[in-house]
């Protein structure tokens, strides 16, 4: 009798160990299984955040308003795939066809959205998955004097579009990996930086004299630098808005430039790796697309380098005169 109990209770141990090493949650840099993002109102506007969790077998994914801010509707949608989102021809999302969705929200300053994990096709055991999140948000705040300000929200990101439409999305990744300390995998982008007038936000950049910046993608181009530079940047990840206090510092770029040759030099800090690493030098501002115009899209850079070193990765150009420098990498390790 004694034996079979030891074996029931052995199994019982069994099944709960496995439970927990096959549990589903979101990879965070504390291990807390809670991943914030600011939500913005009218682009610029700090209202709140949305929050993204795993409870029980569904991902949780909250908005909260904060300074007098409220919600009116909700929209969302989580995916693998941009090309799977509800969008027009032109890649804008359409809001309004998101999957997950709340309206006549007045007043309200928080609503949670449940999404069950197998919605997402994510199961225990299995590889980490990365995925995409469109959080939008109509929100609305009455003011002293009676009046009220309307906007649109997205929680904050990368911008869907260079230009048009600043709608964003946010990243997340889930994991079986649920132990209590930090969980690896979460990637940034990461731009090398250098502050005015050296440094210029991609989203100042004006060339064709509109008084309206052309991109809407935060990042920096570092010049024009002469001859006979030899300088170390610093290297940030998450900077959304070109704003260096959202981001983290994870490394650096040194540009060492003789007047015939530019050498870029992109070294990471302890714990984070390298996914890829983009670099453009010339003597324009920013790089050229096929079609001649302007591009921040690191994937149009001149060097582009999809398995490069974990830690460092080293790039030489022929150059002469004056150049800029754009340095970008995906950074892993959050």
């Amino acid at each position: 009798m004694k034996n079979v109990f030891r074996l029931l209770t052995a199994s019982v141990i069994f099944l709960f160990t496995a439970t927990m090493a096959f549990a589903t949650c979101v990879a965070t840099t504390d291990g807390t299984g809670v991943q914030s993002y600011t939500l913005l109102a009218g682009q610029t506007i700090d209202s709140g955040q949305v929050t993204a969790q795993i409870n029980g077998g569904n991902l949780d994914v909250t908005y909260s308003t904060t300074d007098g801010w409220t919600l009116n509707e909700v929209h969302l949608w989580v995916g693998e795939n941009i090309a799977d989102m509800p969008q027009t021809r032109k890649g804008k999302p359409i809001p309004g066809q998101f999957p997950y969705a709340a309206e006549g929200l007045d007043g309200s300053t928080t609503y949670t959205i449940s999404i069950p994990v197998t919605d997402l096709a994510f199961a225990c055991p299995g590889d980490d998955k990365n995925y995409l999140v469109a959080a939008h948000a109509a929100l609305s705040k009455t003011h002293s004097d009676g009046g009220t300000q309307s906007e649109t929200g997205w929680s904050d990101g990368a911008r869907f579009s260079e230009k048009g439409n600043w709608a964003t999305y946010s990243t997340l990744t889930l994991t079986c990996n649920c132990g209590s300390g930090p969980v690896d995998g979460t990637c940034e982008t990461s731009f090398a930086y250098s502050p005015q007038p050296e440094g210029t936000c991609f989203l100042d950049i004006d060339e064709d004299g509109d008084s309206v910046g052309d991109f809407s993608r935060w990042g920096w181009s570092i010049g024009p630098l002469s001859p006979g530079t030899n300088q170390t940047y610093e290297l940030y990840a998450g900077a959304g808005q070109c704003d260096t206090g959202k981001g983290t510092l994870v490394g650096t770029v040194t540009v060492d430039y003789d007047g015939a040759t530019a050498t870029v030099t992109t070294t990471l800090d302890a714990p984070y790796t390298m996914k890829d690493n983009h670099v453009y030098v010339g003597n324009d501002i920013l790089a050229r697309d096929n079609r001649g115009f302007f591009t921040v899209a690191p994937g149009k850079y001149p060097s582009v380098n999809d398995n490069p070193d974990s830690m460092t990765e080293t790039v030489s150009f022929p150059a002469s005169g004056q150049i800029y420098v754009v340095s970008h990498a995906t950074v892993c390790g959050f």
